[in-house]
């Protein structure tokens, strides 16, 4: 009876040694939804590494994934080199930003596995026949939430937002200038407005940013300070500046996505002034002052040049808002809120 007691615990034993091969041998790569990845418009990997590399978007992902971490999803940043390269293997979330040519989504569980969730974060308008095969849309404009909403597809509403670990007022004597702009030319595109403005009424302005070469010329050369800002050193410039500038690409004025710069600037304690948007004003009142065309450009920095004790005081009411609501815990908390709730619904948790 105790041989026949053994003998029956090996079968059980064998049985459920042999169901989990078979089921490894149809997922041979368990997806963990602890951990997740963010594909970036990066060709190569090297690039990730390279404090030269003027991109935003880095930037941004790595603040993503540095607040993810700190909710519980184990975070990296993979480039187009990484993720052609197959390089993704049990990561459950597969999160892109500002997807090239490369992306595919109404192929993607053809080629991923089953059960890998593909999140679209979109700081910038994606091109509908990307977004409608996303298993979650997370975007910056509430108008466009209510049109994906009405649509059917699965969206939310998340706002970009800053790290208060990383921009927060710090003011450095050496770094003091009136009016700064932290900013690249955007290739294919006009002149950024707050430089045409400034060119145009000749409102002397530092620039730092990448392919400026060609516009900043002749009396306008010596604007252009530097191609980059390294990321750590930025809160440092924006805390020393009176006023930080900030203008807003068309195709993100139309959809309605507000720029990083403003959370990040703002953060610091530094007044902003930016080009007019409607969700700017929503958010911010009168706290950042925005203009229309270039008179009304002008008249803003003369203004709040000459006018120090308002400046402040418009600075520190718009620091309030984005403290309050843009701060990353505040915005990556509720990410991982929509994604936890999304794996509990589906039964994948």
């Amino acid at each position: 009876m105790r041989y026949l007691g053994s003998f029956f615990i090996l079968i059980v034993l064998a049985c459920f040694i042999g169901g989990w091969y078979e089921k490894q041998a149809h997922h041979p790569y368990r997806l963990d939804y602890r951990r997740a990845v963010i594909n970036l418009p990066i060709t190569y990997t090297k690039y990730l590494h390279n404090d030269t590399y003027a991109l935003g978007e880095k930037y941004l992902a790595e603040d993503l994934a540095a607040e993810l971490k700190k909710h519980g999803i184990d975070t990296i940043l993979y480039t187009f080199e990484d993720s052609l390269s197959n390089r993704n293997f049990n990561e459950g979330w597969e999160i892109f930003m500002r997807s090239g040519p490369e992306l595919r989504l109404d192929k993607y569980h053809n080629y991923a596995d089953e059960d890998r969730i593909a999140v679209l974060f979109e700081t910038i308008p994606y091109e509908l026949n990307i977004v409608k095969n996303a298993d979650i849309v997370l975007t910056g404009s509430l108008k466009k939430n209510k049109l994906y909403r009405e649509m059917g597809i699965n969206s939310h509403f998340l706002p970009q937002f800053t790290r208060t670990d990383k921009f927060y007022p710090d003011r450095k004597d050496e770094l003091k200038r009136q009016v700064l702009f932290v900013a690249n030319q955007w290739p294919d595109f006009p002149v950024r407005k707050t430089v045409q403005y400034a060119k145009e009424t000749g409102m002397q302005i530092d620039v730092f940013g990448d392919n400026w070469t060609n516009v900043l010329v002749d009396d306008a050369a010596s604007w252009w300070k530097a191609r980059q800002i390294p990321n750590d050193q930025l809160k440092y410039f924006y805390s020393s500046a009176d006023i930080v500038l900030n203008d807003t690409r068309p195709d993100m004025i139309e959809a309605g996505f507000i720029s990083n710069r403003i959370f990040d600037a703002t953060a610091c304690g530094t007044l902003v002034i930016s080009d007019y948007m409607p969700e700017i004003e929503e958010i911010y009142g009168d706290a950042v002052p925005m203009y229309k065309n270039a008179e009304e450009f002008k008249h803003l920095i003369e203004f709040y040049l000459s006018h120090p004790e308002e400046r402040k005081r418009k600075a520190l009411k718009a620091q309030k808002i984005t403290l309050e609501k843009f701060s990353a815990d505040k915005v990556i908390g509720h990410m991982t809120d929509i994604l936890r709730n999304y794996i509990y619904e589906k039964g994948l948790d």
